[in-house]
C-alpha cells in the first residue's frame, strides 16, 4: 500500500506536469516525449534484471547485501555510461538542432541517474522497507514537478525543463544513497570485477525476462518515432510519438498499480513459497481476484469515457482518443496477471516466465512493424495490447500446470458480470458529465460486486485484517 501510494502520487504529479507542458511548450513537447522514448530503449542496458535479482537474492539472506549493492551499482554505472554514449552517437548521426540535441542528452543523463537510485530502491524492497521508497520518490516528484511547472508558467522553455528533470534525478540519487546507507546497508568498498562477471552470468535469465517485458513499455514509442520519422520526417515522427504517449502514459500510470504489488510481494512470496506452497497458491488466487476486480472497471469505463477523458486533459490531442481505447484492455489483463511472474521466480521457474515474455515481445515487434506504417499510433497501441494478452495467458498456463492450479472462473467470473452491468449503465446514459459518470459507475460496480457475492465473507475478513491497526 505504501508503494501504491508512491505510484499514485508520482503518476498524478507526472500527469499534471504533462498537461502543463503540452499546453505551454507546444511543439517542443513533442521533442520532450521523444527524448524519453529514445532513453527508455537505450537504457534497457542499465536494467539487465539486476534489481529483480537483488531482491530475490537479498530477501532471504541479508548478509550478502553490502557486496551485492556494490556490484550492481558498478554494473549499472557502466551500462548507463554506454547508453549515454549511444545517445550521443544518435544525436551526432542525425545532426539534430542544438535544442533538440540538448534535450536528448540531458534526458539520457537523467535516466542513468534514475537507474542508480532504483538500485537503492530495490534494496529497500528486499528489506521490506517500502516506506523508504515512498519517502525518496515523493521528495523527488514534488521537487521536479513543482519547479518545472513554476518555471514553465514563468515563461521558461524546453531547455529549462530538462535541466529541472536532471536536477530531480540528482536529488533522487542523493536521498536514496543517504537513506540506504543510514538505515539499511552501505555498499562495500572496492571493485570486484570477478564478482561482477559472476553477477552478470547469474542475472542472464532475469535480464532476458525483464528486458523483454521492458520492451513493451519502451520499444513501441521508439519504433513509432523511427518509422514515421523515416517516412515523413522528424516532426511527423515526434507528433505521432506524442499522440501515442499521451494515451500510453494514462494507461501506464494505472498499470503501475499491479507492478507495485508485484514488487512489494516478491520478497514475501519468495519466503512463503519455500515454507508453504499451498498457502502461496491461496494468496496468489486472492491477489489476482482483487486486482482483476480493480482493473476491469478501469478498462470498461475508460473505453466508454475515453472521448471525455482526453477532451478534459488534452483538448488539442483528439488523435489520442482511439489510441487510448485500444490500450485500455491492457489494464484488465495486467491486473489479472499480477504476481504470476513473481510466483514463477519463487518456484525457480524463471525460464518459463522468460518464454512467455519472449512470445509477447516477438508478437509486439511483429505487429508494430506491420501496423505502424498504416495505422501510426493506433498500430503501436494494438501491438502493446496483444503482446500483454499473450504474455499473461502463457504465464497463467505455466503457473497452472507447473506451480499451482489457479481457478480462473473463481478469479474473473463474478467481477466480470459486475463490470458488464456497470458498462451497460454508462452506455445507456451517454450524456452524463464525466465526473458524475465515473462516480455513478463506481457505485454501481461496487454494489454489483456485493450483490453477486464477488466479495464473500472470507474476503471481508481479509480486508478487516489488512486494515487492523495492530
Amino acid at each position: 500500500m505504501a508503494m501504491a501510494l508512491v505510484q499514485l502520487i508520482s503518476q498524478v504529479s507526472t500527469l499534471i506536469l504533462s498537461i502543463v507542458l503540452n499546453a505551454s511548450l507546444m511543439e517542443d513537447y513533442n521533442t520532450y516525449t521523444s527524448a524519453f522514448s529514445v532513453a527508455n530503449v537505450l537504457f534497457l542496458l542499465a536494467d539487465l534484471g539486476l534489481g529483480l535479482k537483488l531482491v530475490v537474492d537479498v530477501a532471504p539472506n541479508k548478509s550478502i547485501a553490502p557486496q551485492k549493492l556494490n556490484t550492481i551499482l558498478l554494473l549499472r554505472g557502466m551500462m548507463g555510461g554506454l547508453a549515454i554514449l549511444m545517445t550521443l552517437a544518435l544525436v551526432l548521426l542525425q545532426q539534430m538542432p542544438s535544442k533538440v540535441a540538448l534535450a536528448y542528452m540531458v534526458i539520457a543523463l537523467s535516466t542513468a541517474l534514475s537507474w542508480i537510485a532504483q538500485t537503492f530502491s530495490a534494496m529497500f524492497t528486499a528489506y521490506e522497507r517500502m516506506y523508504y521508497v515512498l519517502m525518496t520518490s515523493l521528495v523527488e516528484r514534488v521537487f521536479t514537478v513543482t519547479l518545472a511547472i513554476v518555471l514553465v508558467l514563468m515563461g521558461f522553455g524546453l531547455e529549462t525543463v530538462v535541466l529541472v528533470v536532471l536536477s530531480g534525478s540528482m536529488l533522487y540519487v542523493f536521498l536514496s544513497y543517504v537513506v540506504c546507507s543510514k538505515f539499511i546497508v552501505r555498499p562495500s568498498r572496492g571493485v570486484n570485477l570477478k564478482l561482477a562477471k559472476q553477477e552478470l552470468k547469474e542475472a542472464a535469465p532475469f535480464a532476458i525476462n525483464v528486458g523483454l517485458v521492458s520492451t513493451f513499455y519502451a520499444l513501441n514509442g521508439f519504433l513509432l518515432l523511427s518509422i514515421v520519422w523515416g517516412m515523413n520526417g522528424r516532426e511527423a515522427g515526434e507528433l505521432a510519438n506524442t499522440l501515442f504517449y499521451i494515451a500510453f502514459n494514462l494507461v501506464a500510470a494505472l498499470i503501475n498499480v499491479p507492478t507495485v504489488f508485484k514488487q512489494a510481494l516478491l520478497p514475501v512470496i519468495a519466503r512463503l513459497y519455500s515454507s508453504s506452497p499451498e498457502m502461496t497458491g491461496l494468496a496468489q488466487e486472492k491477489l489476482m481476484k482483487y486486482m482483476y476486480s480493480m482493473g476491469l472497471p478501469l478498462t470498461l469505463g475508460g473505453m466508454i469515457l475515453a472521448d471525455d477523458i482526453i477532451g478534459l486533459l488534452y483538448v488539442d490531442r483528439t488523435g489520442s482518443i482511439i489510441v487510448l481505447q485500444v490500450l485500455l484492455p491492457v489494464l484488465a489483463i495486467s491486473y489479472f496477471g499480477t504476481g504470476q511472474g513473481s510466483l514463477l521466480a519463487a518456484a525457480k521457474l524463471m525460464h518459463l516466465s522468460t518464454i512467455s515474455s519472449s512470445a509477447g515481445a516477438a508478437l509486439n515487434f511483429a505487429v508494430c512493424i506491420v501496423t505502424i506504417p498504416f495505422l501510426g499510433p493506433v498500430g503501436a497501441a494494438l501491438a502493446f495490447t496483444l503482446a500483454t494478452l499473450i504474455t499473461n495467458a502463457i504465464q497463467y498456463y505455466f503457473v497452472y500446470t507447473r506451480v499451482v492450479k489457479l481457478r480462473i472462473i473463481t478469479i474473473i467470473g463474478r467481477p466480470t458480470l459486475a463490470g458488464i452491468g456497470m458498462a451497460a449503465l454508462l452506455l445507456l446514459l451517454p450524456d452524463l458529465n464525466l465526473f458524475l459518470a465515473v462516480g455513478l459507475g463506481f457505485v454501481v460496480y461496487v454494489a454489483l460486486l456485493f450483490v453477486l457475492k464477488a466479495i464473500d465473507d472470507e474476503d471481508k475478513d481479509i480486508m478487516k485484517r489488512v486494515f487492523k491497526k495492530d
